[in-house]
């Protein structure tokens, strides 16, 4: 097998970082207020309460909708001992909060025990769009789970219009007015105990790391980024996928008759002085991925190079859009990343 290439570029922050002295909130664009959560509770619950549940569960589930469920691979992938693990290291929850008027859900891990000392907290930022992608709860004892455990707290929203069971749910804009979801989870780490508010970090996966760039425009003090198969060219995007188009004109509001303005706003490469300087970029590709070509992480490693921005590349030899083959090592270049900068 080829070797995973690497290309890192490191610079030191310099004078302008003493500039980003205020705080995440008092800085952020978005500045509805006093949100708060609501309706937590925890993702051990019900159908989900013991393994075996969850296992009965899914294969009645899977006779009434007549999909095939196959007990024997999802018990080897995910194991009674890990889900056990799981609930007893972790606290898993799902709670909602307002935003724009709208009841938005979100969710997040921690380690149950923290020794008495603050955590660094990490936004993530799902892919898809409206309910698909939509985090349920095998990725939250799964790849949420992994990273968690490792001593960070992790929140994330399902973004608006993702819902099946809340009606005023508002309409998933894929970058538009969704963004408020992601900014409004600053306030809410507030409200997480043992949630360390000085070291924050964002990742995100695939239409996420879209997400990611645009809410850390708001946040100068994010202390680092990291995104899986991300795009940040729009344009470059849809000639590589030009079915997306339809996703963007169903989504984005406006979208034939403001379509150079909305792609825009939706790449962040055009827009690299916006970011937050002193936050290091961490970019994982496949260089197999028929979703988002990697061609979309080189050209941003080679433009935030060419804007001395601190930034590690990985690029997975045969990889897909998930990189399902090189899990451990995404996760292990993820936490080593944000244990690193927070």
């Amino acid at each position: 097998m080829k070797k995973i290439k690497v290309q890192m570029r490191y610079i030191q922050a310099g004078l302008a970082t003493l500039f980003l002295a205020a705080s995440f909130f008092s800085q952020a664009n978005y500045v509805q207020k006093n949100i708060t959560i609501d309706n937590a509770e925890s993702c051990f619950k019900g159908s989900f309460e013991t393994h075996e549940l969850w296992v009965n569960f899914l294969t009645e589930q899977s006779l009434k909708t007549k999909k095939l469920f196959n007990k024997e691979r999802f018990v080897k992938n995910m194991p009674k001992e890990k889900f056990d693990y799981v609930k007893n290291n972790l606290e898993c929850i799902n709670f909602t909060y307002q935003v724009d008027g709208l009841t938005i859900e979100g969710y997040y891990l921690k380690p149950r025990n923290s020794f008495n000392k603050k955590l660094p907290v990490l936004i993530y930022n799902r892919g898809g769009n409206g309910e698909y992608g939509y985090v349920k709860f095998y990725s939250k004892i799964d790849f949420i789970a992994d990273i968690a455990k490792q001593g960070f707290i992790v929140i994330g929203s399902q973004y608006r219009g993702s819902s099946k069971y809340i009606k005023n749910n508002g309409k998933d804009e894929f970058g538009g007015a969704d963004i408020n979801d992601v900014l409004a989870l600053m306030q809410l780490i507030r409200h997480i105990p043992d949630a360390d508010i000085n070291r924050i970090g964002m990742m995100g996966k695939s239409r996420g790391g879209m997400q990611t760039f645009i809410a850390a425009k708001s946040l100068p003090n994010i202390k680092a980024i990291a995104i899986v198969a991300g795009n940040n060219d729009e344009e470059m995007a849809l000639k590589r996928r030009p079915k997306m188009e339809r996703v963007l004109n169903y989504r984005v509001p406006n979208f034939k008759n403001n379509r150079a303005e909305a792609l825009y706003k939706r790449s962040a490469i055009k827009w690299l002085d916006k970011l937050p300087q002193g936050a290091p970029i961490l970019l994982l590709h496949g260089d197999n991925d028929k979703r988002v070509h990697v061609e979309q992480a080189i050209q941003m490693a080679a433009a935030l190079k060419n804007r001395s921005h601190e930034h590690k590349l990985v690029v997975y030899p045969e990889g897909n859009h998930g990189l399902w083959k090189y899990r451990k090592e995404v996760n292990q270049e993820l936490t080593s990343w944000f244990k690193k900068y927070l």
